[in-house]
């Protein structure tokens, strides 16, 4: 079963309302609550001490979610970085660096240039690197990453992307984003929770996203914000070139999406004033061929091929996908001062 069918599968057994997707959910419910169950054993091992937490020479402010899946983490992460920068902190972001082919710590990129490919360094980390004035770091074991970030940039912050879980390294800070109603559903594999709601009695600060509600410990600190498109973007001589948003009135598009949940891809078009021809599903993260590129290619007798950002940074080496348009989007939030007020401030 290819990995596309199987996470189809997956969002069928979580989101689905017929009775096969109910069925399929209630046979995952004895595995889901030994996940559950091993994760409140994990978090108490690291709450009373039993497992390392290591420490870096600057403030760690993580932004992560409760589920897997598309929340809007690294756009998150961005904002985080460029205002943490803005008032006048030495800021890195490290990150995972999910399927980089590359072991060990990486210097994905400075001064918004990528150093190494997607592939060496990670999709999502490239992306960063092209938006971010300041280092991008990826590595597996993020404490190893966030130490060479420190040392070789003598930095004072690190924005720690998709990192609520991983409490292997120390934080001052945590932000959890929430964007849609997942956090009252099962956790893995019946549902999409990583963990149980009850965790986010660890962040300091939790933002709903879009139209999101959720249940919060009582005390939480809740603010409110969107991810919204900004502009178009094209790939040339190593760099991402934005252009304006208007571009895509009008004009017939192919949908490119190899991200947890494509369908957004689709709705952002529709009110740009994009005619969305067709939709080309790949696998998140997922690892583009050659075959997979003269297919986007065919497709484009339909419309304009339009990716995410995070896919560009994948296609952009094949030279058929010239054409190839990506959409920018960032965060905005809601009386950003006082949420940056808050996370700024070491506990």
């Amino acid at each position: 079963m290819s990995a596309l069918s199987l996470e189809g599968l997956a969002r069928h057994a979580w989101l689905g309302r017929t009775p096969s997707a109910r069925a399929l959910r209630m046979a995952l419910v004895p595995a889901a609550a030994a996940y559950r169950a091993a994760v409140g054993v994990r978090n108490r091992l690291y709450d009373r001490g039993w497992l390392a937490v290591r420490r870096v020479p600057a403030r760690v402010v993580s932004v992560g979610n409760l589920t897997v899946g598309g929340t809007g983490k690294t756009p998150a992460a961005l904002w985080l970085a460029e205002r943490l920068a803005a008032r006048g902190h030495r800021v890195g972001i490290v990150a995972r660096g999910y399927r980089k082919r590359r072991p060990g710590p990486v210097v994905v990129g400075v001064e918004g240039r990528a150093l190494v490919t997607a592939e060496d360094g990670g999709d999502e980390a490239v992306m960063l690197a092209r938006r971010f004035a300041g280092p991008v770091v990826t590595g597996e074991r993020r404490h190893e990453a966030a130490a060479l970030a420190c040392a070789r940039f003598a930095l004072d912050t690190i924005v720690l992307d998709d990192g609520f879980q991983h409490r292997a390294l120390a934080r001052d800070a945590d932000l959890v984003l929430v964007a849609d109603d997942a956090a009252a559903g099962w956790c893995l594999p019946a549902g999409s929770l990583r963990e149980p709601p009850a965790a986010l009695r660890r962040a300091r600060a939790v933002l709903m996203v879009g139209d999101a509600t959720a249940s919060v410990p009582p005390g939480m600190a809740v603010f409110r914000g969107r991810i919204v498109p900004v502009a178009t973007v094209r790939a040339r001589d190593g760099a991402f070139h934005a252009e304006p948003l208007d571009a895509l009135v009008g004009r017939d598009v192919v949908a490119v999406a190899g991200i947890a949940r494509p369908e957004r891809l689709v709705e952002t078009l529709g009110p740009l004033g994009a005619r969305v021809r067709d939709v080309l599903r790949f696998p998140d993260h997922h690892a583009y061929t050659a075959a997979d590129a003269r297919r986007v290619a065919a497709a484009a007798w339909a419309g304009t091929p339009v990716t995410t950002e995070k896919d560009l940074a994948k296609l952009e080496r094949f030279p058929e996908l010239k054409a190839l348009v990506a959409l920018r989007v960032a965060l905005e939030v809601e009386d950003e001062d006082a949420l940056l007020d808050l996370l700024e401030r070491v506990a």
